[in-house]
């Protein structure tokens, strides 16, 4: 399994969280159904189950594949 990130959503600054994916494409993948994800605490960009498309981004000094939006 491999894995991206997704930014949060309502947490006053840009924040990610890396989330277990299957590639689909070079730069599709699908987030894991039964990824961990409590709504309680976090606001995901893209819920689990959802395909997105992936770019290279930079987070904390580190090249990361990250989600940018859904594929549909």
């Amino acid at each position: 399994m491999d894995e991206i990130y997704v930014r949060l959503l309502e947490e006053g600054t840009e924040v990610y969280r890396a989330v277990p994916t299957t590639q689909i494409e070079p730069s599709v993948y699908l987030i894991a159904p039964r990824a961990p994800y409590n709504t309680v605490d976090e606001t995901w960009e893209f819920p689990p189950g959802s395909r997105v498309v992936v770019i290279k981004k930079v987070l904390s000094g580190e090249t990361k594949l990250v989600a940018v939006r859904l594929n549909l």
